[in-house]
């Protein structure tokens, strides 16, 4: 009789709150495919993402089945991880993606015992590797299960994550479960790595490039084309700033090893590429908006190009704020009433000369509502005196209007143009750092897996 692996009592009431973490933190755990899924019998979890300590405490919550985690000793920092390990039963031990002993055998037990194993892809092993080398760890553990299992298959689901970084727009967390994978009938032996484990280890791997979440072919190549004019922008600015430099950037092309992370990061972890694809567009947004600006300032004659004539363009704009917020009260109501009257909007059966006194008629009855108000409330004098101004304010609110899109909006346009640049430098500078962090994690990983 099989020996199931033993769950804390608190399991339940850890996961609950674990849920609720997640929910308050606006992320919702969210899964997708689950129809063909049975985790009754013994079943291995192949996630096709690197190992993560969050990434470990989703797929312990995702499912009302108890799932047991193989997470790496370096994972599990600080007394907290520690606790929520034991509490979630997570097998701690495996470090950069070889099975230990001390975490190897209570692996092979959950399995062998009909329970229920999650195992991340061992990415350190590197894209570069032999092929299955990302999904050794899994096929190992399945292959010593099986030999305790005396006949009974480990049911293998591939599950593919997407997991938004801080930056992304994304609200949810997608834990995505695949078919079983087909495997054959022959048992491996044991005290040596079958050819049946290695082909496991293949089959296992061709499904983490078959990520649902992974971008397009189209969308990558964009994706690489865009990357690829960050860098060549942000070269080309540090070889300008160099006194008699004068090579340029022309011909520069990402590298193989770029390109070679950004194949694997699109199916290993497809979330980070996303969150990297929207800062890119964000990028290009700012110097789309930057570009729109300068054109249309460039274009927009020699108000901008003398100092004086700014100057005068900014004094009237203050200045005349208060004369034209009083031509705004003073024809609110007139304004309404050609809004009613439906002067505002020119009718086809209308000429112009219709359309145009039956405006002025409405100001003209306007104003004199207005003044007859004024001469009932203060008196006669005080209207004579307010009469004169409202055609004055009506003409200079017109030109407020007037200088206000024209004008006083280019300058302030010239002005933004400035922060524009410096916010897309600023997340240009980001995203590179990101990238060469990035980068240079890969390249660790190739250099141990060596």
């Amino acid at each position: 009789m099989e020996k199931r692996p033993e769950i804390p009592e608190t399991h339940g009431l850890c996961r609950w709150a674990i849920r609720l973490w997640f929910a308050l933190s606006f992320r919702k755990i969210r899964l997708i495919n689950t129809t063909e899924l049975s985790l009754e019998g013994p079943t291995l979890l192949a996630v096709s993402h690197p190992a993560g300590f969050l990434d470990a405490l989703i797929l312990a919550t995702a499912f009302e089945h108890p799932v047991h985690c193989l997470v790496s000793e370096r994972l599990v920092r600080g007394p907290l991880a520690g606790f929520l390990a034991r509490l979630l039963g997570m097998v701690v031990g495996v470090d950069d993606g070889t099975i230990s002993p001390v975490a190897g055998q209570p692996a092979v037990q959950i399995l062998a015992g009909g329970g229920t194993l999650a195992v991340f892809a061992d990415q350190n092993r590197g894209a570069q590797a032999s092929p299955g080398a990302l999904a050794r760890t899994a096929a190992s553990l399945i292959g010593a299960a099986e030999l305790q299992l005396a006949g009974r298959r480990v049911e293998v689901y591939p599950v593919y994550l997407f997991l938004p970084v801080s930056s992304s727009q994304s609200r949810e967390l997608l834990v995505h479960v695949d078919s079983p994978l087909v495997r054959p009938e022959d048992q491996p032996t044991e005290g040596r790595e079958t050819n049946e484990v290695k082909s496991l280890a293949s089959a296992l791997e061709s499904s983490f490039q078959a990520n649902p979440f992974q971008l397009r072919p189209a969308d990558l190549e964009y994706f690489s084309r865009d990357l690829e004019a960050v860098l060549q922008a942000s070269l080309q600015e540090d070889w300008s700033s160099r006194p008699n430099w004068k090579q340029d950037v022309e011909g520069f092309v990402l590298s193989g090893f770029v390109v070679d992370w950004v194949k694997q990061v699109n199916y290993l972890d497809p979330g980070r590429l996303v969150a990297l694809r929207e800062s890119l567009d964000e990028y290009r947004h700012l110097l789309q908006q930057r570009s729109l600006r300068q054109f249309e300032i460039e274009t927009a004659g020699a108000i901008l190009h003398s100092g004086w004539r700014r100057t005068l363009v900014w004094l009237e704009t203050l200045l005349g704020l208060p004369l034209a917020l009083y031509g705004a009260l003073n024809h609110l109501a007139i304004g309404a009433l050609l809004f009613v009257a439906g002067a505002l909007k020119k009718r086809e059966s209308d000429s112009r000369t219709t359309t145009w006194a039956i405006g002025g008629a409405i100001v003209l009855v306007g104003y004199a509502l207005q003044t007859l108000f004024v001469a009932q409330r203060w008196g006669r004098a005080t209207a004579g005196y307010y009469v004169p101004t409202l055609p004055l304010a009506g003409v200079y609110l017109w030109r407020y209007l007037w200088l206000l899109r024209h004008q006083t909006r280019l300058l302030f346009l010239s002005i933004t143009i400035a922060a524009l640049t410096s916010k897309a430098e600023k997340l240009r500078g980001v995203l590179l750092e990101e990238l060469d962090r990035a980068v240079a994690g890969y390249a660790a990983n190739l250099s141990t897996s060596r």
